[in-house]
């Protein structure tokens, strides 16, 4: 065998190593071992893990585990608390009468003259083993089996969060030291994540130069950004890859966050956050659709975190936050200007986001307490069931649909984003807000047959001939067509051939199949614009 670091032949030297005896049975314990402990307090499930099925291999370790060797020659950790006698000459006696040569203890042996300290330290697993209470004053806050000071106030603790890959290494030593310690579990659940791999699914490695430096990147992009990259998108004991670009792209997030902020504070004086909500102050359809989807995202977050799916509370939050209130309720705040509606929805976004990016939303929340109130303490918020409106949602998601067909419309038709289109229809409700979101100016008097854009309630003529060439149009639309098709027969008889389906991988068939259908979709949707042209 060679060495990985130097390159030189490793040679076995046979030396005296200290153990754990897993096995042996303690009185401490009520006569169990340590391994039998350990199994118990899992089996018993006081203590639990995440995900679950991570019990099985600690339970498979510490049924097959042997005397733990924790003896290190290396120069640095805790020197093993071990004296031996020395002789008139400085050696060490060692005789069949074992025990008056050797002492163990916390403190030195007191004619310290007489004894040399073994020279060897502890195995790293055995000194972090020790992590869940020796951080928290042992042994002097632990006296006569009874905790005293931050050792009774902290332990044991909630949740270890740490990867899976050191389930073995190091949460079962801390589950064995802690119970022979101080005959308690160190921790109620345990929460596993993966492995941080890179873009390509490799793990990061020095060697390799694939690694990404979490402070220069925080640098770069921020603290949050880098926490949302790392949390959005990943399972518990599932790898997760990080890359600059998926970093970047949570940076996009936090500065949305932040531009819903400045927009709210630059656009009134008088705008404030507010810890409540009255009815009176919820007018419009906006306001009671807003409003409602804001308390089922607290109580989609809050049992989110409560059963530590924190990916997915990141993502209902980043969607509600991003494709609801900038891209919808923002817009139409434009136009209606309700501040104590958006005062009451950004106070409790920001403390619903606060455990994903502390850093951006301390800020936002002091800027507009001016210091005299902290984010990190105040109580987290609650949903108010009264608030929750279905009524108002689903007419709201009219409202919606309707503005996206005339949306769709003009991109289809090539019709500039600037221009106003006219469209006839009867008395129609948000009638300010159609015309603002969609760019049309609704007439009620029918002038011109104009193509049909509808929903249950709402009905809507949209004047297409003035704003494009028909004929133009038409042609268009038939190429498309035809080239959609070729495309669709090409991808068809790929699918068929044997030679693809024998030799290609399997993510490229199912891409080919993906890419027809889609075709197909695009092919019946010009053919729908050719037809309402004609």
């Amino acid at each position: 065998a060679v060495c990985y670091r130097c390159g030189t032949a490793i040679e076995p030297l046979p030396s005296k190593q200290w153990f754990i005896g897993v096995d042996k049975k303690l009185e401490k314990l009520g006569g169990q071992s340590l391994k039998e402990r350990a199994l118990a307090v899992v089996r018993k499930k006081e203590i639990g893990f995440i995900p679950q099925r991570f019990e099985k291999r600690y339970v498979d370790w510490m049924e097959n585990l042997h005397d733990w060797c924790i003896s290190r020659q290396i120069w640095f950790g805790h020197r093993i608390p071990v004296w031996y006698r020395i002789n008139k000459n400085g050696t060490a006696k060692i005789s069949k009468e074992i025990e008056k040569e050797i002492y163990v203890g916390m403190q030195p042996p007191q004619d310290i003259e007489n004894w040399r300290q073994d020279e060897d330290v502890l195995d790293t697993w055995f000194s972090s083993g020790m992590w869940t209470f020796s951080t928290l004053g042992w042994p002097n806050n632990f006296k006569k089996n009874k905790k005293t000071g931050d050792l009774a106030q902290f332990h044991p603790t909630q949740v270890l969060e740490t990867g899976y890959d050191i389930l073995t290494l190091w949460v079962s030593r801390m589950i064995m030291m802690t119970v022979f310690a101080l005959n308690e579990i160190p921790f109620e659940k345990v929460y596993l994540h993966g492995l941080v791999l890179d873009k390509f699914g490799k793990k990061m490695s020095k060697s390799k130069g694939n690694g990404i430096d979490p402070i220069d990147t925080a640098n770069i992009f921020g603290a949050d950004a880098v926490r949302l990259a790392l949390l959005i998108g990943s399972s518990p004991g599932n790898d997760v890859r990080i890359s600059q670009e998926k970093i970047a792209s949570f940076r996009n997030l936090v500065t949305k966050i932040w531009n819903i902020y400045r927009y709210a504070s630059q656009n009134s004086e008088s705008f404030k956050l507010r810890d409540k909500i009255l009815v009176e102050n919820i007018q419009s359809s906006a306001d009671h659709w807003i409003v409602s989807r804001l308390q089922k995202i607290i109580k989609n977050t809050s049992q989110s975190l409560k059963e530590f799916k924190f990916s997915l509370a990141g993502e209902k939050l980043q969607s509600f936050t991003w494709n609801e209130l900038a891209d919808w309720y923002l817009e139409i705040h434009k136009v209606e200007k309700n501040d104590k509606v958006l005062g009451y929805i950004l106070n409790v976004l920001l403390k619903l986001w606060h455990p994903f990016i502390p850093f951006v939303t301390e800020k936002i929340w002091q800027d507009l307490y001016t210091g005299k109130r902290i984010l990190m303490i105040e109580k987290w918020p609650e949903v108010k069931e009264k608030l929750i409106n279905q009524k108002a949602e689903k007419e709201f998601q009219e409202l919606q649909d309707i503005i996206v067909k005339i949306r769709n419309l003009r991109t289809n038709y090539h019709i500039t984003p600037g221009i106003i289109m006219k469209a006839y229809g009867g008395k129609i409700k948000n009638k300010k807000i159609i015309e603002k979101l969609a760019r049309v100016k609704i007439e009620n008097e029918k002038k011109i047959k104009g193509i049909v854009v509808a929903t249950k309630n709402i009905n809507l003529e949209l004047d297409i001939k003035s704003q494009i060439d028909i004929e133009k149009e038409k042609e268009i639309l038939k190429k498309e067509i035809v080239n959609l098709m070729q495309l669709i027969k090409k991808n068809e008889l790929l699918s068929k051939n044997k030679n693809f389906l024998s030799s290609a991988p399997q993510e490229v068939i199912e891409q080919n199949k993906i890419k027809t259908q889609e075709y197909k979709e695009k092919k019946e949707l010009k053919k729908e614009l050719l037809k309402d042209l004609k």
